[in-house]
């Protein structure tokens, strides 16, 4: 239930923090004109913070979306007042409107590979070539890409609804669909809700357009929601393991010294486990791992799983004994004998009348069982080190009576 709220509220932060954003801007006016000029000039330094913690994290998305907004608004503010410049403010305006949705959704789909990198020079110059654009632009006069950004390309007078520009506002709706398609693939993401939020943000203070401190607003908090993504992802690269899910060994000794004074831990380990890696494989052994994993998470009686390390698996019972637990172990184990793991491999069969050889599939069917150590905190074993050493020693046993079993 804990790691369900937790969960939850990482998922609907983002959203939050917008929402925040909007209510400060509703207190504008009951603020000093310090304050106001202070709120004007907040983006940069958000975003500057912003792209040191990307750098330091090597979190090139992120950093290259803070440099984006950081020179929209910055052009949005500055570049119509520059003397001798050809460029409107919306002129500006329209251009803003393309291109924040369109890179947004174009880096959502760059990996990490680096800021310093080659592949981080390609997408500054990708960047510097925009920039470069908007200064044709401004030098040269020609509108012939500004009318096109204003070009309405299916016949819907949208102008009643937004000043966005038609090509915009699909420009956006196609990055909201890619945004929230990866979102669901790679099962809500801290990364991907936060470019969502963002960007349904942005959309919306580019349909108000009409106050500049609204965009100093919202533009920070696009660079607060980034900075806590950095943040969440950070953290959880240092407490979860990437392969199951599970807190690592890391959260694990951080949840250990919050125990109080009666509790149980559980020692789980895979049985013949080795065995079935250099038989099927380590591809087959990660599935085999991972489908272990998502069955401990939902161990019942209080009790929070963690891999250990390799086939080891850790369970925690805060205030709980061995009597309390076991019950709950031993509905653990069976469910896990029970459940049946398919391996899928290539067989060859022989066409004797062509001489070409065709690829069949075959299926094999085989159960995994796991066998339990248990032990609790007591007169003889005093601290949670010689508690888990006890519940190790335990699993060793449980290896011994022939494995499948809990012992204690």
């Amino acid at each position: 239930m804990k790691t369900t709220i937790k969960a939850a509220l990482s998922r609907t932060l983002p959203f939050i923090v917008m929402a925040a954003a909007y209510f400060l801007y509703t207190k504008i006016n009951k603020m000093s004109n310090p304050q106001v000029e202070a709120i004007g000039f907040s983006p940069y330094a958000i975003f500057f913070v912003g792209a040191v913690l990307s750098w330091k994290f090597n979190r090139s998305r992120e950093f290259y979306i803070l440099l984006i907004l950081a020179l929209c608004i910055a052009s949005m503010a500055y570049l119509p007042e520059i003397s001798g410049t050809a460029l409107r403010s919306g002129d500006v305006y329209s251009i803003i409107c393309m291109v924040i949705p369109l890179n947004i959704a174009l880096f959502s789909f760059f990996k990490e590979r680096g800021i310093i990198s080659l592949w981080g020079g390609l997408r500054m110059a990708l960047i510097l070539g925009q920039c470069l654009f908007l200064f044709w632009q401004m030098e040269s006069g020609e509108r012939e890409w500004l009318h096109l950004f204003n070009k309405e390309v299916v016949p819907v007078d949208l102008y009643a609804v937004t000043p966005i520009p038609q090509l915009s506002v699909i420009t956006f709706v196609i990055a909201f669909a890619i945004l929230l398609v990866r979102a669901i693939v790679y099962r809500s993401s801290s990364q991907e809700i936060s470019f969502i939020s963002v960007l349904l943000a942005i959309f919306y203070v580019l349909h108000q357009n009409n106050n500049p401190l609204l965009y100093s607003i919202i533009f920070a908090a696009s660079g607060i929601v980034f900075i806590i993504s950095i943040i969440q992802d950070s953290y959880s690269m240092a407490f979860s393991d990437e392969l199951t899910g599970l807190p690592s060994r890391r959260a694990l000794k951080q949840d250990m010294m919050k125990l109080g004074f009666n509790y149980t831990i559980a020692m789980l380990d895979i049985d013949f486990f080795k065995k079935f890696n250099d038989t099927y494989g380590h591809d087959t052994g990660d599935e085999v791992l991972r489908l272990v994993a998502s069955n401990i998470k939902e161990v019942t009686g209080g009790g929070r799983a963690f891999r250990y390390g390799g086939e080891e698996f850790t369970i925690l019972f805060p205030g709980k004994t061995i009597s309390d637990v076991l019950p709950h172990l031993e509905e653990l184990r069976e469910k896990i004998s029970k459940q049946a793991f398919t391996i899928r491999a290539k067989g060859r069969s022989k066409n004797k009348s062509s001489k070409r050889s065709s690829s069949t599939r075959t299926s094999k069917q085989i159960y995994i069982t796991v066998s339990i150590g248990v032990s609790q905190k007591n007169e003889k074993y005093k601290t949670t080190e010689t508690v888990m050493k006890s519940a190790d020693t335990a699993l060793y046993r449980a290896k011994k009576k022939g494995r499948n079993c809990v012992s204690k």
